[in-house]
């Protein structure tokens, strides 16, 4: 199927996110209150009053849809599909590679790299055995 309809995405935005994942993804949800769920996946996101928000990746929304795009990084023809069940396993493969390494939305990742030194390795090993240098004493 290249595309879906209109009435598809607007019949798969009434799916509330508890509703769909008691359907087709019950090992999923865990419970964490009276009122509150939470997923195996992702312990930062919360499911309550019909509403979901995921304080790790600072999302939220009040559908399915939203939450496969969003937290599962789904694209969303694949998410409409995922939410009329015709691709569950294209879900559960989400699921399964999101347990392994949990996804942040790209804005926020970013890979840590140290300052890089505004001197070159000849210029520092001069500056530390120059005569100006007294010893005990480290010019860095």
């Amino acid at each position: 199927m290249p595309g879906v309809s209109k009435e598809q995405i607007a019949r798969a935005k009434k799916w509330d996110l508890l509703s769909y994942l008691q359907k087709y993804e019950p090992d999923e949800l865990v419970r964490t209150g009276p009122h509150e769920y939470s997923t195996a996946t992702h312990g930062s996101l919360k499911i309550s009053n019909s509403l979901w928000h995921w304080f790790k990746g600072d999302v939220g929304g009040k559908d399915a849809l939203s939450y496969l795009v969003r937290v599962r990084m789904m694209g969303f023809v694949e998410a409409v599909e995922a939410a009329f069940g015709w691709d569950r396993r294209s879900a559960a493969a989400h699921c399964a590679a999101s347990r392994g390494a949990q996804t942040v939305p790209p804005a926020r990742s970013r890979a840590f790299s140290y300052p890089r030194s505004q001197l070159s390795t000849e210029a520092r090993h001069r500056q530390r055995h120059s005569p100006s240098v007294h010893r005990g004493q480290h010019p860095l």
